[in-house]
Formats: structure tokens, sequence, C-alpha cells
């Protein structure tokens, strides 16, 4: 319940808050239009309230009729100190969106949990199973934020405004506030995606379909520091790529710094010929002859002090801090040549103004450029930069007052990136807003460095090392990436490609249930990966980790227990219904990222499962017929490790219940499986490429044998004496191999239990 729901307005520095007895309220559809007069009638504010069975939702519209410009600030669509969600006694837990670092659910009790939430917040009222969310549905203009209120555990008071810091309202013209909505509700998943489904229709999102699978390498080679140089080091693996991989849609290679000439952001158009020394077009030239799209890193907003003709062009074009001062954002610049030189004389970075007219030009060039010389993947990086007060770099002021400080100058800036770039070019952002990418870049880092190596620079964080291993909560572990994805998985595939794998690195001497770990991550995110390793010399072991996570599927995981796990622990159960057109199954990965071992108890329902039916159950690492399960089902999850389990109902009769050769067994590598009863045959179909191997696991019932047994491993399961049969698979010229198993009925069920050993 909220109780005295005020509207106020920010003007020139001062907050109005809406008298009542001056609105003049008109009825509406499933609603009403306020006419809210301020400032003796020079400023109307037209507030539309819609309503339907489970939101309200907040649009506006403000009119200068008075004859001076006015500057606004702040206006509250919602300020109420008196909401009433949960009591003291009940555990309510809450979702607040940050824009820095990991995305976690606190309890409400929790005095850690921030008091402001960026664009909207999801709460969930666990003992009485309520959702609320507080969401601006529009935010690339103005800045939005959600302040929470809260005394012991229950919330108490909610302000959400938009902040248009200072833009000028002309005389006689209008502006839209951004819209915000308040929405009720049992699920609160289904409530973030359905935030989700409204901001992508109003940011008109058009989603990029073909993940992107690349090589960026970097994990145990260093390709600065090293006897090889990079361009030797990537020429080979691409070509092992293209060896040990082929087929399974590996297309880009990311070049991440080293073709700026001294790694220096600025230089974007000077090659870097101490590590690419045949030059620019002999390099993208051999990539594409390989079958790859070329990529590269790019800081848009950077500019390293160091580039001193630049820095001269680009001066009047450098934001400044509030007090003044110019906008430093990276005191020492660490990457490409400047981590090969003493800390004391690294350069220092700057931020360019998003709404100048050089650097907007600058950008424009430097994007055109690039798609004449065939790149079309980009990792465009530290966005933070140039977003001010919708990140943590607010600035003082901008060059274009037209635009709003923050969101509109920031999205206005990316707009014209992207149109640069191409339709064709692939632009992942990464540390910066992420939601404000909406429906103008393709994919979003939605975790961490997840994955990434570094070289053996001097002085450099991992030195003398290139990789850390044996500590999940490393800023480039698991825990991050798989919180972030859990929070962020309504977004996928509706206003981007989320990106929260990252970097897939799996080889030696990580350990191999980690490896697991970190394949898993990548197969249920649905999204992009670049691989990490060293493809020349990894084994064939490890090798097969990453090929279980290719083909990619699109679809994400859904964190089924993400307002039910406690902060400490995070959300650790991931599922994927996946409806294939020869059939449904369900796949659950379950993660234990702690050092000690734990049970994990999974509701079957949760997975909209039948309570009443019985499931057959598929272990993928451990390769382990789990028996039947119906209801529920104990997972014992050692430490440090990954679980998936894949389900399937109990037919009574032959059924695929599991492969070895993907992380979704059957999704990516089954074409058709269908049992024929009138035959008494099970018969499928799978496809992988050329030269794999890979095995099928069929479940059959006790009372059934097998006819056309050669070539099959046949195994009685000691427990009721159905059948696990194994169908080996090899696929050599052809990518697609169709196997039948021929049954016949036992005139009696031999039980396991009744030995005879005479």
């Amino acid at each position: 319940r909220i109780a005295q729901w005020r509207l106020g307005l920010e003007i020139d520095g001062a907050i109005i808050h809406v008298p009542a007895g001056d609105v003049v309220a008109e009825m509406r559809d499933r609603g009403w239009t306020l006419r809210c007069p301020l400032r003796n009638g020079q400023i109307e504010w037209i507030v539309v309230l819609s309503e339907d069975e489970s939101s309200l939702t907040v649009e506006s519209t403000l009119a200068n009729h008075g004859p001076e410009p006015v500057k606004l600030g702040k206006a509250y669509l919602l300020d109420s100190e008196s909401v009433v969600y949960g009591q003291p006694a009940d555990d309510v837990v809450a979702l607040p969106w940050q824009v820095w670092g990991r995305l976690i659910v606190y309890p409400l009790s929790d005095d850690d949990m921030p008091g402001l939430a960026k664009v909207k917040v999801q709460f969930y009222n666990r003992s009485r199973k309520e959702a609320l969310q507080a969401a601006f549905t529009t935010f690339q203009r103005a800045d939005t934020e959600i302040l929470l209120e809260r005394h012991q555990g229950a919330l108490t008071g909610l302000k959400a405004y938009c902040n248009f810091s200072g833009w000028e309202l002309q005389p006689g013209k209008k502006t839209d506030t951004e819209t915000f909505r308040l929405a009720v509700g049992s699920d609160p998943l289904e409530q973030l995606r359905g935030w989700a489904d409204i901001v992508a229709r109003n940011t008109a999102a058009n989603v990029w379909q073909d993940t992107p699978i690349g090589y960026l390498g970097g994990a145990w080679v260093d390709t600065i520091n090293g006897e090889q140089g990079y361009e030797t080091i990537t020429y080979e693996n691409l070509e092992a790529i293209n060896n040990r991989l082929g087929g399974l849609g590996i297309r880009y290679l990311w070049t991440s710094i080293r073709n700026i000439e001294g790694g220096l952001p600025g230089n974007w158009l000077k090659w870097n010929h101490r590590l690419i020394p045949s030059g620019r077009e002999p390099f993208i030239q051999n990539v594409q002859d390989r079958g790859f799209i070329p990529g590269f890193w790019v800081g848009p907003f950077y500019l390293c002090s160091m580039l001193t003709d630049l820095m001269e062009e680009l001066s009047d074009a450098i934001l400044k801090q509030p007090d003044g001062t110019p906008l430093i954002v990276c005191n020492e610049w660490r990457h490409g040549d400047a981590g090969r030189i003493p800390r004391k004389d690294r350069p220092c970075l700057y931020a360019l103004d998003p709404s100048h007219p050089k650097v907007l030009e600058f950008i424009r060039k430097v994007f055109e450029t690039y798609h004449e010389w065939g790149v079309r993947y980009y990792m465009v990086d530290f966005l933070e930069a140039g977003a001010g007060n919708i990140h943590r770099f607010p600035y003082k002021e901008h060059y274009d007052k037209s635009l709003v400080a923050g969101a509109e100058a920031y999205t206005n800036f990316l707009r014209v990136m992207k149109k640069a770039a191409g339709k064709d070019a692939y632009l992942l952002s990464s540390t910066g807003p992420s939601l404000h990418h909406a429906g103008i870049l393709d994919g979003v880092r939605t975790g961490n460095d997840f994955g990434e190596g570094r070289p053996l620079s001097q002085e450099a964080f991992f030195y003398p090392a290139t990789y850390v291993i044996n500590n999940l909560s490393f800023w480039t572990g698991a825990e991050y990436a798989l919180g972030n994805q859990a929070a962020t998985f309504h977004t996928h595939r509706k206003l981007y490609l989320n990106d929260s794998g990252n970097v897939l690195t799996v080889d030696k001497p990580l350990p191999l249930s980690h490896a697991r770990i970190h394949a898993t991550i990548h197969a249920f995110s649905g999204g992009p990966s670049m691989l990490g390793d060293d493809i020349r010399q990894i084994s064939d072991e490890r090798l097969s980790l990453l090929r279980k996570t290719l083909p990619r599927s699109k679809d994400i995981g859904i964190p089924i227990d993400l307002f039910d796990s406690p902060r400490q622990v995070g959300p650790r159960l991931f599922h994927r219904r996946v409806d294939a057109k020869w059939g449904t199954y369900d796949v659950v990965a379950a993660y234990n990222l702690a050092s000690e071992p734990t049970d994990i108890d999974l509701d079957l329902t949760r997975l909209g499962l039948d309570a009443d039916k019985s499931y057959l159950v598929w272990d993928f690492w451990n390769e382990h017929f789990m028996g039947n399960a119906s209801g529920r089902t104990t997972i014992h999850a050692a430490p440090e490790s990954v679980t998936v389990l894949r389900f399937v109902e109990d037919p009574s009769q032959p059924v695929l219940v599991g492969t070895d050769m993907h992380v979704f067994m059957g999704e990516m590598e089954i074409l058709d499986s269908k049992y024929d009863a009138s035959e008494q045959t099970l018969a499928f179909t799978a496809t992988r490429p050329p030269k794999e191997m890979g095995t099928v696991f069929v479940h059959a019932p006790n009372d059934v044998y097998v006819k056309n047994f050669e070539g099959l491993h046949i195994a009685k399961d000691a427990r009721d004496n159905t059948l696990i049969i194994a169908a080996p698979l090899k696929f050599e010229k052809e990518h697609v191999v169709r196997r039948e198993i021929k049954f016949g009925k036992l005139s009696e069920v031999l039980d396991m239990s009744k030995l005879d050993l005479a």
C-alpha cells in the first residue's frame, strides 16, 4: 500500500510538490489524466495514469507557458514516505539495479544493501509470495533513480525520479519525462521478463541473431613480451581452430589493443608494427583468408595523455569534473607498451565529451575507416568514461546543451558510433550503463573479466603469471559472472545479447572441476564466447570441454533460485526447458562454489514438471544415469563443482536420456528421436562436425531386450533391471549419423536381485 503519493518537480534548483487542491483530474479509460499548474500556471505538468489488474504506469509531459526558459532538475513521479510492503517478521529481499560491480539480491534487513537503484528495483516478499517491481520503462534521456527507505526489514518509503540535470525547457516548448511503472504480482522472475518486454517495445530493439563465437587467447600465451609475436601465435591458433574445432561456428578474431600503435587509447587509426609487423592490410587479409572476421578493442571515450598532438587537437572536448578540473578516468594506463614502463611514468587517460562535434566527427571517422578495413566485431570498452551521471563519472558540463546531460548525450553518441560501424558490425559494450544500450548496441558485457589472462609485464596485476586459478570469487573467476548472469537473464535477446561468459578458458592447470564450471556458465549463457586457451597446445581432454558448449544455444538458463538464495551464497540453480521438434525435456545446472560439499534440494515443480509423474535423470558431467525422480530430488554437490542434470518424463518405453556431445544433451546435436511402438524401434539422427565422436544414451524398461546389439554397449541397472544403452557414434566424412535400435519383448523380467551363480 502506498499512501500520500506525491508528485514533485525541481525547477531552477527548487523542488515544488504539486498541491492536491490545484490538480484538475479527468477520468479516462483505465486511468486518469492530471493537469497540475505550477508557478502560477507558467509550468503545466500533465500526468497520465494508466492501470490494469497488476500495474500502474505514470507518464507525463511538462509544458513551459512562461516567457523565460526554466532549468529542470528531478521530476518525482513517485514520492512517498508511507509505503507498506512487508511486516517486520517477513522475509523480504530486493534486487536493486547497480551500474558498477556485482548485482546482488539483498535481504531488506541487510545494512549493506544500496539505498539507491538505477532504473529499477525488484522486490520479493518470500514469506507472503508477493512480488513488487518499481521501474522506469524509459530511461535513455534523463537519469532515472529510485530511492528506498527501510525500517526493521520492511520497505517504508519509495522515491522515483528522472533527473534532467539542469536542462532548459524553452518558452512555448514541451518535453516528456521518463515513464515509471509500479507492478505487483506473485512471481518476481515473471515481472522481470515483463519489464524487459516493455522496454524492448519502447526501444525498438533489433536483436543480433547469430551468436558471435571467436578467439582472443591470452590466458596462457603472452603475445606482447614473448619471443613469438602476436601475429605468429594468432595465425597458428586460427589454423588450429579450423583443424580441431572446425564446424562449430567459431568465426571471429578479437584483437585486443595489440593493433593500436603503442597500445595507447586514441591511436585508433595508427597501426602497431611492433606487434603486427606485416602491416594492417596483410594482417586483416590473412585473418579473412583463414575464414575469420576481424574484430578490434576500442575505448571510444578514452584519450591518452601521451598523445600530445591529439591532446592539443581535442583539448576543448575533454570533459571536466564537477570541480572544473579535467576528468581523468584512469590514473595509470598499464596495457600495451605502457605496461612495459615504470608505473611512475605511465600515462593517464582523459574522458571525451560525448556531445562535442569534434569528438563525434573523430569517432565517426574511426569506425567508418574500420568498416572500410573489414572490421565487423568490436568490444567497445570503458563506456563509463562518457556516461556522466548515469554511471560513476559525473561531469560538470557538456558541449551540446540541447541534449540532457548523462543519458541523452551518451545514447546520442552511441547511435553515431553504431551507424558509423555499420549494420553488419557487432558492437559489444563493456564497463558501462548496460540497460541504456537497448536498441542501440548489439551485446552487453553483463559480468566481469571472467576467464581473461594478462601479459607478463612487470608490475602488472597477475605478474609473474598470465592467469589466476583456485579462487572462484576472484574478479576473473566464476562467482561474479554467475551472479550477474542470473540477475540479468531477463534482458538476453530482448534488449541485446547478454555477454555473461566473456572468455572461455578451460586448460590446465585450471582444475577440471573449475573448467567444467566455466564451460557450463558459457553454455547456459545463451550468449557469445571468446576462447582464451592456446588451441595449438590444448589437450584433447580439455578441448572436448569447449566442444560441449558449441554450437551455442540462443536461450539463457533461468535462475530459478535468484530470489531464494541468501546473499552469501547467491543463485545456484539454472533451468532450461528444451522444446525440440522431436521432444521436450528439461536441463538443470546446479553450482556449488563453496569449499565444502552440500546437498541441494530441487523441487521439480519449479521446473514446471508434474509432481505426480516420474522422470528419468541423467548426469551429464559424470555420464551417470541417476534413476527416476518424482516430486523432488536431492543433488549431492561436491565442493567447487557443477552438476548438470537432464530430466525426461519416463514413457515406459525406450527413450533417449542423454548424450556426451553437448551440455544440453540433444538440443544442438540430435536432429530427431522417435520410438515406433509398432516396430519396437527407437531411431535417432545426430549431427556433429566430421571427425568427431560421441555417444547417445538410451534408457529402456526392464521387460525388453535389444535385437541388433552389435556395436552397442548394453548395461543392466542393478537397481531396477532397466537397461542403459550407450550408442557410440563416429562422424567421419558425413556430419550426420542415423541409428536404429530394435527391441523385443522378454517373456519374463529377469531380476538381478535373484542371482544364479551356478
